[in-house]
């Protein structure tokens, strides 16, 4: 009986114990599985999801860059990446993968066939950006070789620039990860977008399983940019400041800006030398050559450190962040400001005797006693120096300030430098002599357009901008420019004035007549400005003067010219910088004026501004034919002479020595430009089978240039004597429509705008 107790007491605590360890157990179970599922629930989701769940990338497409007509800048393009996954990749299939993708992508075979040896590798990229063409010869490459999980192509966007160096220094670089420069850099987040993400859970064998964890997120293309660009307007200037840097040489490059006077759309901007947007890494030949004469070991690191700042140099966009001294350009702003404190009128005479205190003028016997509007036309310092004076320093910091010239522009492009000036407590008499013409202070030329422009527009300074609107994919707009003037700076009065004055020494026989252009009234001034860093110091850094009390110089100089049209309703203003010029003439008249004139020929009869030509003007453009067919008929050498030595084109007929026959006759008036006089010999005679067409009702620019291609001699007279308008609609014709004439006869067409009467 004692036994039997003692046995059931011990069977009772046994069976206690292992309930309690039971229990325990249990606990400790339900604790791990409350930890596994509550606690740290999302943590072993996210692990299970990792094992079962594929997410996969949707890039975003890069938004595009527009110019002003909507013609692509900047665009998108599919290539390839083709990559191969060495895992895969069987020991006996490496050769022929190797020669397969070598041949096709051009890539070195040793190098395709090292990483396809990378065995615990799943991804090598072969090439990165294959054209079409490739991709497709590698699709059939797999299918033939049955190498489905050894070889695969990434579809991807690539970025590209149709018209290569076009307005490069405007729109940027763009590097791997987003715009270097430019409006690329600029405005890289609109640019840029979000990528897509779609995840899905796969089982064992890869085959999806669909579930609520499932996401899908669409890829968010970048915005597109719709800039101020004008490709018509921006070829024109490049093409200008290429033809002015191989004049002149220049050791610091050239630099253009072409402008909406009244909105502050920059239309075009430009560097010469530029550089290659689908190729941007490499120097352009100059630099390369720089970088060959530097005598720099290409192993050294010296030698990447220089050919990386060369790079940079290149990609720099000199008119916005290179300050320079306007010289005498800035004379606009010092006469401006005089005429609104109204110190002085252009009728007030000042007398330069070829030099005024320390300051010299171009011309050594000096201009004599003038009015101010011809010392400003003739870019007299001395005048200038004393219309200064009579503003004081106070006065002149305060337009100076109201100009802007103490402040950025705030132009919608990256490294806007800002000016170097004199602070208000150290600008003195000396200083002021200087700053009135332009010299002893430096301004970023798209500063000193957009305060020039200010004079041009009535008296209004604006803020120069680059991206005229943001737009998405479906043309939502996301962002639009409103143009809204700073402030206005002088008023309109003194704006027309100067105009005036700058037009009359562009035609007449002022400094800046070289920025001439025939039938077009054409406001400008020109600049030559010694440079602060090129006079010579001595070992302690001081200035050294000659004899005369004239600094000594190395003769460095900037040649620029500031122009705007036309004259008497301002449109467009335009700024050619030439940054020490090495050619003989480095005058702003010669280095940057013809160009600027050649820029503005082109540029006003493509935004629609009729030609009005003088008198003088037309009577100077016109050839009034003389009579070779008389009683003694000229030789067909001394009549071709004659013609040729008034510019104007001339074709002999048949192979005899004497004029038998003449078109136009004697006495009829043909344009120098673009007329042809035929001169017949021997046995030739004009044949009368061009059949005149009706002209009447059209636009005197499509009228002209229809008769002209039938080889007809064409004068437009009416309300406009021009053949460019695309206002003005011929009224009447000369000849009637039917008739037969031969090459060279002359067509006068008559021409009104709508609503004038004939």
């Amino acid at each position: 009986m004692r036994n039997s107790t003692f046995a059931e007491t011990k069977i009772r605590k046994r069976s206690m114990f292992i309930l309690l360890a039971v229990l325990i157990g249990w606990m400790i179970l339900i604790f791990r599985l409350f930890q596994i599922q509550i606690l740290s629930y999302d943590q072993y989701k996210a692990n299970v999801l990792s094992n079962v769940q594929k997410t996969s990338t949707s890039k975003a497409t890069r938004g595009e860059i527009y110019d002003s007509q909507m013609n692509k800048l900047a665009a998108n393009y599919t290539v390839y990446r083709v990559f191969i996954s060495p895992h895969d990749i069987e020991e006996d299939q490496e050769t022929s993968i190797a020669a397969g993708l070598s041949e096709i992508l051009g890539v070195d075979y040793y190098t395709i066939l090292q990483k396809a040896q990378k065995k615990y590798r799943y991804d090598e990229t072969i090439l990165k950006k294959a054209s079409d063409e490739q991709a497709e010869a590698v699709q059939k490459f797999k299918k033939d070789n049955g190498y489905k999980t050894q070889i695969y192509l990434e579809a991807m966007q690539a970025r590209y620039y149709p018209y290569g160096s076009m307005a490069a220094h405007v729109i940027g670089v763009l590097g791997t990860d987003g715009g270097l420069t430019g409006l690329e850099y600029m405005y890289n987040g609109y640019l840029t977008g979000e990528n897509g993400k779609m995840t899905i859970a796969k089982d064992a064998t890869g085959a999806p399983i669909y579930s609520s964890y499932d996401s899908f997120i669409d890829a968010s293309n970048g915005a597109n940019l719709v800039t101020t660009i004008d490709r018509r307007i921006q070829g024109a200037l490049e093409t200008q400041l290429k033809a002015a840097y191989e004049n002149a040489t220049p050791l610091n490059r050239v630099t253009g800006i072409v402008m909406d006077c009244n909105s502050g759309a920059v239309l075009a901007m430009a560097t010469y030398p530029t550089f290659d947007l689908n190729s941007p890494f490499e120097l352009d030949e100059a630099s390369q050559l720089v970088l060959s004469e530097s005598g720099i070991d290409p192993s050294d690191e010296a030698y990447v450190q220089k050919q990386t700042d060369l790079l940079y140099t290149l990609w720099s966009n000199k008119a916005v962040t290179e300050p320079y001294e306007p010289g005498s350009t800035f004379k606009v702003i010092t006469a401006a400001s005089a005429l609104e404190a109204g110190v002085v009128t252009f009728d007030d005479e000042f007398t330069c005797s070829g030099r005024f205190r320390n300051a010299s003028c171009h011309v050594k016997r000096g201009h004599g006693t003038h009015p101010f509007r011809y010392g400003l036309q003739q870019s007299c310092n001395p005048t200038l120096m004393q219309v200064g004076e009579l503003l004081g320093t106070s006065l002149f910091m305060k337009y100076f300030e109201q100009f802007g010239y103490k402040e950025k522009t705030g132009i919608d492009l990256p490294g806007e430098a800002r000016s170097i000036y004199h602070a208000t407590s150290n600008f003195f008499l000396d200083e002021l002599d200087s700053y009135a013409f332009g010299q002893a202070f430096k301004v970023t030329p798209i500063r000193h357009i957009t305060s020039i422009a200010a004079v041009a527009n009535g008296g209004y300074l604006l803020q120069p901008y680059i991206v005229d609107r943001i737009v998405d994919d479906d043309g939502k707009i996301l962002f639009q420019h409103l143009t809204e003037p700073l402030r206005q700076v002088v008023s309109s009065g003194v704006c027309d004035q100067i105009s005036e004055v700058l037009e009359e020494g562009v035609s007449g026989n002022g400094q800046a007549k070289n920025a001439y252009v025939a039938g077009y009234k054409i406001s400008a001034k020109t600049g030559t400005s010694e440079q602060l860093d090129s006079f010579v110091r001595d070992e302690n850094g001081n200035l050294i003067f000659d004899d005369n009390g004239k600094l000594i110089s190395t003769g460095y100089v900037v040649g620029s010219t500031i122009a705007f049209a036309p004259s008497d309703d301002p449109q467009v203003i335009a700024l050619i910088v030439v940054d020490t010029p090495m050619s003989d003439k480095k005058f702003g008249g010669y280095v940057a004026a013809p160009y600027i004139a050649k820029l503005m020929d082109e540029i006003l009869p493509y935004i629609g501004i009729d030609r009005v030509y003088s008198e003088t003007t037309l009577k100077n453009m016109q050839f009034r034919m003389w009579g070779f067919t008389g009683d003694t008929h000229w030789s067909t050498s001394g009549a071709k002479s004659l013609v040729n030595r008034y510019g104007v084109e001339c074709i002999v007929v048949g192979s005899g020595n004497k004029v038998m026959y003449q078109v136009p006759r004697k006495g009829e008036i043909i344009m120098k430009s673009d007329g042809v006089v035929y001169l017949y010999t021997g046995n030739t005679r004009p044949e009368y089978n061009i059949e005149m067409i009706n002209v009447v009702g059209k636009s005197v620019a499509v009228a002209y240039n229809q008769l002209k291609r039938l080889g007809l001699n064409v004068v437009v007279s009416g309300s406009v004597n021009t053949p460019t308008s695309t206002e003005a609609i011929v009224n009447k014709q000369s000849v009637e429509a039917g008739t037969f004439l031969t090459k060279g006869n002359v067509v006068e067409i008559i021409a009104y705008y709508e609503g004038q009467n004939a």
